[in-house]
């Protein structure tokens, strides 16, 4: 007989949970990750949530990994919901982090989520609208204009788009007459409905550069090249680990670091960003 993961009482045959601990548990996840999202939302210190965290996690019984991912999902939410509000300054972006640091979580843990994309982008954006760019100390493989300042790059990077393919499903051939040697007569065929799918391929991988004024992009596998001035770009989309840049009357590229989950190689130049990932350097 099961044992049940949450409550530790018999869960019967062939289960390990009870259907009610698991929607405790459930709803108990939930509210982690709204207490931590409006811990970020409102600029509260970790220490300001941290009974209420401990009391619904053992009120609910919710597992220690459960627990950690309901505060990485909330903390991440709460991120984005305030980098998109308005451009995040350094020390609140540092504050952000902080909450992380002090609930156990390292750097690297937290950088590849939806919010850490998010307060990064917003985070530049502050210090553009501040004029406190840090120049971009990596490697330039590009030809920048004259006045254009780097201010971030990627030396590994894949560019993918969206494709759609088309195939026809549900046909029939019909039947075939045998007429005469090497000779059939068909009839009764019938062509399927048409289907579209679209899947995010792989375009190339290269370089990647984003200064004052533009994004570069040096295709290495296909020689794919392009300058985007910003003024030809009408929206960012944040993903957990890539970017998409939407184009008017034209498809999302979405931009990938290679290695995403494990960015050992990634170049940063700001005090911002090396007490940021200070576990990538």
């Amino acid at each position: 007989m099961g044992v049940c993961r949450y409550c530790n009482h018999k869960a019967g045959w062939f289960t390990d949970a009870h259907d009610a601990c698991v929607q405790k548990a459930n709803a108990g996840i939930e509210s982690l990750k709204k207490c931590m999202a409006d811990a970020v939302v409102n600029g509260k210190h970790y220490s300001d949530v941290s009974a209420t965290i401990d009391e619904i996690a053992v009120e609910a019984a919710i597992p220690k990994d459960q627990v950690r991912s309901a505060l990485k999902d909330g903390w991440s939410q709460g991120v984005e919901q305030r980098s998109k509000a308005q451009p995040i300054s350094p020390e609140e972006s540092m504050a952000m982090d902080k909450i992380m640091q002090d609930a156990g979580f390292k750097m690297d843990e937290i950088l590849w989520t939806v919010g850490g994309w998010s307060m990064d982008f917003s985070l530049r954006i502050w210090t553009v609208l501040h004029d406190q760019i840090q120049p971009y100390q990596g490697p330039v493989n590009f030809n920048v204009q004259a006045g254009e300042v780097p201010v971030w790059g990627l030396p590994n990077m894949f560019l993918k788009q969206q494709r759609t393919t088309t195939s026809y499903v549900g046909g029939y051939s019909g039947a075939s007459m045998h007429v005469a040697s090497g000779l059939y007569y068909h009839f009764g065929g019938v062509r399927g409905h048409r289907v579209e799918s679209t899947a995010l391929e792989e375009v190339d991988y290269g370089s990647f550069l984003m200064t004052t004024r533009a994004i570069y992009f040096g295709g290495t596998a296909r020689g794919i090249n392009f300058r985007l001035p910003y003024g030809q770009i009408i929206r960012f989309q944040p993903y957990s680990d890539a970017v998409g840049i939407c184009r008017n009357a034209a498809r999302e590229q979405v931009l990938v670091p290679i290695g995403a989950h494990t960015p050992a190689g990634m170049a940063l130049s700001s005090n911002a960003d090396r007490s940021r990932v200070q576990v990538l350097l």
